[in-house]
């Protein structure tokens, strides 16, 4: 059967080989010479920030070295001494005016640009803002009216905050199948929330369990006996002037937990709580006093889709907090490899350790790949600000930050082992990075499911390969094919198309229900996924260099387009696309590049502008001990 399924693909794709390449263009031609090791930092910094959130990256980097909650010890802090910081700095934030609740509707850059700075410093402070800016606030913005604009004055300074009350018990990622149940009265003309089974209770959200006055709650409109499907409502936890906890909710606290013991995340039952009707946030269905329910689609599939729709802003914003974090533990890595002394050609003359050749690979590769990133999440960024948003938004928000947060837990462990054992200390941050942003790659959707979201998309996209553009990389001068955008690009391009044809077939040839034939396609959905987004990451940091050249971008492009086909590498050769006397160059000149970055390593991590209190008291992490 497995035989008869590669012989189809084969023949769905079968070309005969060529042998014209690409010409390479000017920009590739400073790969082929020594780096330039007297670039303008302040250049890229500025394209790492984005012309358009600078000036906000900028204040904020000021607002975190001056203000002195920021300037407190968080290390070692009990869970509920960690809450209260983490809690005194947010309003700290929410009343410099660094950022405003409507700023995910009308700012996004200075949001944006917001949590990946205060993501430099703790992604506990970050987690908390985006629950209540971007989650609480998101759901009040994009599907409140004009009747819930009453929340935002308050909300935006924090005198009353806000928690988002979506996952349960039973269900996370299937959020079509949550339990909670909004019956409406007639009689009162009230919604009765309710958690009717164990399973329905609200799980894992953040900020209730001490501090939420108000949580926008996912639950089943239900009139007369009529499930209506998933819809948000706005429903208080608290008294706002006493704390007291309201009647019908019931609160417990999730405990300790790897990471984020800065965030009081809540279990939160409801018993027969009443609402107002008004609470139901009616941008897209309301239900009249008189219980007709109207909605402006015809299915509640539909209605679902566009609840939740917005959300994709708070994958973005993860993907900030990744950022951060890679960023910081990558300068703290590499700050450390440049000091600290280990091994050299005599006993008298140990060497740094970033001259070694195993250190160069592990922290270059990923400090390529996060400065890519981060150019791909400015695209995006600027996407989610115009009038009217592409097709394939949803889609790519998803797959960024599936591959963003699965490479950002794996750098974060390159960096912890990069330092040794200094890298353990909690003191030196890694491990507190490592430790918070595990979550990150199931919180705000699982990333497996997040990768067939996207393969879903492209399936839908009835896209046909592109075979005619098929090249096989050969011959002696491995570094001329190779050192050649467009040749990589074709790599890539021909990589995804026979990955989708791949999916296609085996759910084409599944005897079994659609559910059934996508359920065991999974793991080749995902690498499709994969596919595609090394593809378009590469695309636009190509795109960006044709605009913008700022050194080092060529090398890191370059850098991380063969690292990439590296982590592919037995799949390239065995689909004919790169010979094996050039697949044998990669490691060489993966390790060329590597040392070339090393050179310029110390600027690029200054061009990332880090406040000094974000980082440990000794750039050698050991100096604070004496």
């Amino acid at each position: 059967m497995y035989k008869n399924r590669i012989e189809i693909i084969k023949k769905h794709l079968e070309v005969n080989i060529p042998t014209n390449v690409n010409n390479k263009n000017g920009i590739e031609n400073e790969l082929f010479n020594p780096i330039d090791t007297n670039f303008n930092v302040g250049e890229l910094k500025l394209l790492i920030d984005s012309v358009e959130a600078s000036k906000y990256k900028d204040a904020t980097r000021e607002f975190i070295k001056n203000h002195p909650k920021f300037k407190e010890n968080f290390i070692g802090l009990n869970m509920e001494s960690y809450r209260q910081l983490v809690l005194e700095q947010c309003v700290a934030i929410a009343n410099s005016g660094l950022i405003h609740l409507t700023d995910i509707k009308n700012n996004l850059h200075r949001y944006a640009g917001a949590v990946e700075m205060f993501s430099y410093y703790n992604n506990n402070v970050c987690t908390k803002l985006g629950v209540h800016y971007t989650l609480f606030g998101g759901t009040i913005m994009f599907l409140g009216t004009s009747r819930h604009e009453k929340y935002i004055e308050d909300a935006n300074t924090l005198k009353t905050m806000g928690c988002f009350a979506m996952t349960e018990i039973g269900h996370g990622s299937n959020v079509r199948g949550i339990e909670t149940t909004a019956h409406y009265d007639k009689q009162t003309k009230e919604f009765i929330i309710h958690s009717p089974t164990p399973t329905s209770e609200k799980f894992w959200i953040g900020g209730s369990y001490l501090h939420a006055t108000y949580t926008t709650v996912f639950a089943n409109l239900i009139i007369d006996g009529t499930n209506h499907g998933v819809h948000a409502f706005v429903v208080p936890l608290r008294c706002a002037k006493s704390g007291s906890i309201m009647n019908g909710i019931h609160i417990k606290d999730c405990g300790h937990k790897l990471g984020l013991n800065g965030i009081d995340n809540g279990q939160i039952r409801f018993t027969q709580v009443r609402i107002p009707r008004e609470n139901l946030l009616n941008k897209y269905s309301d239900v009249s006093e008189d219980g007709i329910y109207k909605s402006q689609f015809n299915t509640p599939i539909k209605n679902f889709a566009a609840t939740m729709a917005p959300f994709i802003v708070g994958r973005m914003a993860i993907t900030k907090g990744c950022s951060g974090a890679a960023k910081t533990s990558l300068s703290i890595a590499i700050e450390f490899s440049h000091l600290r002394k280990q091994f050299g050609p005599t006993p008298n003359n140990e060497l740094p350790l970033i001259t070694l050749s195993s250190q160069q690979r592990r922290l270059m590769a990923p400090l390529a790949r996060t400065i890519l990133f981060d150019l791909y999440i400015q695209r995006l960024t600027n996407e989610l600000c115009q009038p009217k948003l592409p097709a394939s938004i949803h889609a790519h928000c998803s797959g960024i930050k599936a591959v963003y947060s699965w490479f950002c837990v794996g750098a974060l462990q390159t960096c912890r082992e990069a330092c040794g054992g200094q890298g353990y200390r909690s003191a030196n941050r890694i491990a507190e990075f490592k430790n918070d942003c595990d979550i990150v790659c199931t919180y705000e959707g699982d990333n497996t499911v997040l990768m067939q979201q996207l393969a879903k998309y492209l399936l839908g996209l009835k896209k046909k390969p592109t075979t005619a553009n098929r090249i096989y990389l050969d011959g002696d001068d491995a570094k001329s094919l190779l050192f050649n955008f467009a040749n990589i690009h074709q790599l890539f391009e021909t990589r995804e198309d026979i990955r989708l044809a791949e999916l296609k077939q085996i759910i084409s040839n599944s005897k079994e229900s659609a559910y059934s034939a996508f359920n065991n396609a999974i793991p080749w959905a995902v690498k499709l996924g994969f596919a595609h987004m090394t593809k378009i990451v590469f695309q636009n940091s190509v795109d960006t260099l044709k605009t913008k050249n700022v050194k080092p971008l060529a090398h890191l492009v370059m850098l991380d387009a063969l690292v990439s086909i590296e982590e592919d590498l037995g799949w390239f050769v065995s689909n004919h696309l790169i010979s094996p006397n050039v697949a044998q160059a990669i490691p060489f000149l993966i390790q060329d590049l590597c040392s070339e970055v090393t050179k310029v390593s110390k600027q690029i991590i200054a061009s990332f502008d880090i406040p000094e209190n974000c980082k440990p008291e000794s750039k050698d992490l050991i100096s604070d001990l004496f």
